[in-house]
């Protein structure tokens, strides 16, 4: 029969067990029964992900919110990826980045939905290139402020920018948005589109913006709207409540063959010292119950017309 000190209870068992795991690494091979966070239970082991502790910089060392199970993924930690590579897998865009860039190219999909905010503060980079599509669903924010530029460019194709369900766009605090080559800027469904503080907006390279169904696009003071060579500027589907202002000697030029179209309802105004630029072939459509506000800032406005087009001529076919 064997004495009361021969005998180990669990118990005793498991602390053992216990506080040899603590002393050991991350990527416990030990499949005790005992231990929960054996390599069976716990599929963040060393074996199983490849994020690590030796290839992920943010163990259980450097990461103070890490009981002992390693993830990589933990949104406590904001900036755990580098945002100009492409493996970065970390939505989150904090206020504390300064002088970052954020790229998304070679035929990517960024989606954002269910109530969620995307804000890009302090003089950062947004480019989207190379056959993306930027879609921000379901009563979102999409809020560029402090001197940002949001840029869709470098060779890129048969690009979609969709703004859909009652989202808002806010550029404000001197920054600049540019679509160029052959891209499609959309807002849809009770949006609304604001710039404001001395911005510019340009379109360029076969560009389409729609606006439709009682929208309100609004251009005031200071601002600088031009249209040029051999373009369509049409305003049609239920004229009657449709309210076109350009206000304090503002300019209004759009080039090379493109079609600014305003349908159903829809009221046009540019405010406060701003550019709005569309050139080379493009479309301008904001379409379903949109606003479209660019102000603040009003002072020193021109209205100018270019390649045979008269103030007259635009003003009527402003008005429908």
């Amino acid at each position: 029969m064997l004495s009361p000190e021969h005998l180990i209870s669990p118990a005793l068992m498991y602390g053992q067990n216990l506080g040899i795991y603590e002393f050991r690494s991350q990527g416990s091979r030990n499949p005790g029964i005992q231990n929960p966070e054996s390599r069976i239970q716990n599929p963040e082991s060393r074996i199983q992900n490849p994020e690590s502790r030796i290839q992920n910089p943010e163990s259980r060392i450097q990461n103070p919110e890490n009981p002992g199970i390693l993830k990589s993924r933990n949104p406590g930690i904001q900036q755990s990826c580098n945002p100009g590579t492409q493996e970065c897998r970390n939505p989150g865009i904090q206020e504390s980045m300064i002088h970052r860039n954020l790229r998304i190219s070679e035929s990517q999909n960024l989606r954002i939905s269910e109530s969620q905010n995307l804000r890009i503060s302090e003089s950062q980079n947004l480019r989207i290139s190379e056959s993306q599509n930027l879609r921000i669903s379901e009563s979102q924010n999409l809020r560029i402020s402090e001197s940002q530029n949001l840029r869709i460019s470098e060779s890129q194709k048969s690009q979609n920018l969709r703004i859909s369900k009652s989202q808002n766009l806010r550029i404000s605090e001197s920054q600049n948005l540019r679509i160029s080559e052959s891209q499609n800027l959309r807002i849809a469904e009770l949006q609304s589109l604001r710039i404001s503080k001395p911005q510019n907006f340009k379109i360029s390279d076969s560009q389409n913006l729609k606006i439709s169904k009682s929208q309100n696009l609004k251009i005031l003071e200071s601002l600088n709207l031009r249209i040029s060579e051999s373009r369509n500027l049409r305003i049609s589907e239920f004229p009657e409540s449709q309210n076109l202002k350009i206000s304090k000697s503002q300019n209004l030029k759009i080039s090379k063959s493109q079609n600014l179209k305003i349908l159903e309802s829809q009221n046009f105004r540019i405010t406060e010292s701003q550019n709005l630029r569309i050139s080379e072939t493009q479309n301008l459509r904001i379409s379903e119950s949109r606003n479209l506000r660019i102000s603040e800032f009003p002072e020193f406005q021109n209205f100018k017309s270019s390649e045979s087009q008269n103030r007259r001529t635009l003003i009527r076919t402003i008005g429908g």
